[in-house]
């Protein structure tokens, strides 16, 4: 049995970690109340293929607040929108690290006077 078990540790131990791209941690925080924020960025756990990844700002009413072009720079995605109005925003993105797969999800936050 405990043969067993250091030859699966091994194994596991050996083989290649299959990660992927997933947000840790946004400004403005999901969920947060804040003035019309100058960046938007969001940090993922790995380096980001720039190419293949993106975002979008989007008011309730689904229209584009994303600004310039989305910046890419390693794990750190930058939206530079023109200033907000108060009310319900989101970010949409989808992000592709170096192993090739692709990630998505949405936060939200609310901009307020």
């Amino acid at each position: 049995m405990t043969r067993s078990l250091l030859c699966l540790a091994l194994i596991c131990a050996a083989s290649p970690a299959f990660a992927h791209a997933h947000l840790v941690k946004s400004s403005p925080a999901a969920g947060s109340h804040i003035r019309s924020p100058r960046h938007v960025t969001l940090t993922f756990s790995e380096a980001l293929e720039p190419a293949f990844s993106g975002a979008l700002l989007m008011d309730s009413d689904g229209r584009n607040f994303s600004g310039a072009p989305v910046k890419v720079d390693g794990s750190v995605m930058t939206l530079t929108p023109d200033r907000l109005a108060p009310g319900l925003y989101h970010v949409s993105w989808h992000a592709v690290g170096h192993d090739t797969h692709r990630t998505e999800g949405e936060i939200s936050f609310i901009v307020v006077k």
